[in-house]
């Protein structure tokens, strides 16, 4: 189909990833896909739109973006974490008129620096991506001033020439559904046109003045569209309008199988983030999933993830050739990890296996 760019492909272990303008080493790495979630990855994609994601907290939706980044190839990743207090500004550039005008009043009106609204410009997380689907002449317009952005086709860059082009980027806003009632709908006409404006630019003295200086239109090649991933907690309806505009999948939560697998690429990435190694076998990693289904299926106020299964196998895990502790014991631990509120904690300590009493002589 003209629309499997992301199932065919395998993950690229070898493009670094930088995320936020920082090294990420293990984010996304050895995500388990299946087939649904990879089929709404190929249709956000060839459609060109953004993929919107729910599903059960801990549940893998924020680490979705990373993993579709590697599995790409794609190098860089911008994340932008939606507050209650998150305006659709926010989600392109950042202006500090505060500071602006504390510098301005600080030099006063006979030194020659001028404050200008271009030093006081930072761009956030999708305002960087559509900058950096452009070549740098056509968006150097918008890249003026001290904390100018630096574009990857910038000719002042360190990147190798061959380097210096349009890039594709992986843009995640999460938890959208935080935010004020009014954010989804006001960034409509950007996501859809990958277009923004910066007004604060037209009020500068720097170069030709332009009353709302902004992007060009979306370039025709595909493969510079940034990749958007939309996650949303499902803690308040989000309008239809918005809705409208995206791929909408559900991250179910795992089967056993796919459990099993995860617990294995977590456990691998955790030993080459720390170094430690360490093993759960497979019977001890079925009785953990049988205790986590048991205790998934009573009334408790907030079921265990995946995240939480994670962490409980990291805690009965054990160093190679090391004879482990008895797994009840180390399923009292792990309770802390697979319950985090206090009545749920006494559901679960009920559905630990119970330990043989003490033969009496």
């Amino acid at each position: 189909m003209w629309f499997n760019s992301f199932s065919d492909q395998e993950e690229d272990k070898a493009v670094p990833l930088i995320a936020n303008g920082m090294a990420e080493d293990y984010k996304g790495k050895g995500y388990v896909f299946n087939p649904e979630l990879e089929a709404a990855v190929d249709v956000a994609i060839g459609l060109g739109r953004p993929l919107l994601v729910s599903g059960e907290p801990g549940g893998g939706k924020t680490e979705l973006g990373f993993a579709i980044a590697r599995r790409l190839g794609i190098s860089r990743l911008y994340f932008f974490s939606t507050r209650s207090v998150s305006e659709a500004r926010d989600l392109f550039y950042t202006y500090d008129a505060v500071r602006r005008f504390r510098d301005a009043n600080f030099h006063g009106a006979a030194d020659e620096k001028r404050a200008e609204a271009a030093d006081y410009i930072e761009y956030q997380a999708l305002g960087a991506a559509i900058l950096d689907a452009h070549g740098y002449k056509d968006v150097s317009h918008m890249l003026r001033g001290e904390r100018a952005y630096l574009h990857s086709d910038d000719p002042t860059s360190d990147l190798p020439k061959d380097q210096r082009h349009p890039q594709r980027t992986v843009v995640i806003i999460d938890e959208i559904d935080k935010a004020s009632r009014d954010f989804p709908n006001d960034v409509l006409s950007e996501i859809e046109t990958l277009q923004f404006s910066v007004p604060e630019l037209g009020s500068s003295n720097m170069g030709p003045k332009s009353k709302r200086p902004q992007t060009p239109s979306f370039p025709l090649d595909p493969l510079h569209r940034p990749i958007i991933v939309i996650t949303s907690n499902e803690e308040r309806q989000l309008p239809d309008a918005f809705l409208r505009r995206c791929v909408f999948h559900q991250i179910q939560f795992p089967d056993d199988a796919r459990l099993h697998t995860i617990i294995e690429n977590n456990l691998a990435r955790r030993i080459a983030r720390t170094g430690q190694a360490l093993v759960l076998n497979a019977d001890d990693r079925a009785q953990l999933l049988t205790l986590v289904g048991k205790f998934r299926n009573q009334p408790v106020d907030k079921k265990a993830g995946v995240s939480e299964i994670v962490d409980a196998a990291f805690l009965l895990a054990s160093p190679p050739g090391k004879e482990p502790p008895d797994l009840g014991d180390r399923l009292e631990a792990a309770v802390v990890a697979l319950a985090k509120l206090t009545n749920d904690r006494e559901i679960l300590r009920n559905l630990l296996p119970r330990k043989a009493s003490p033969e009496k002589g």
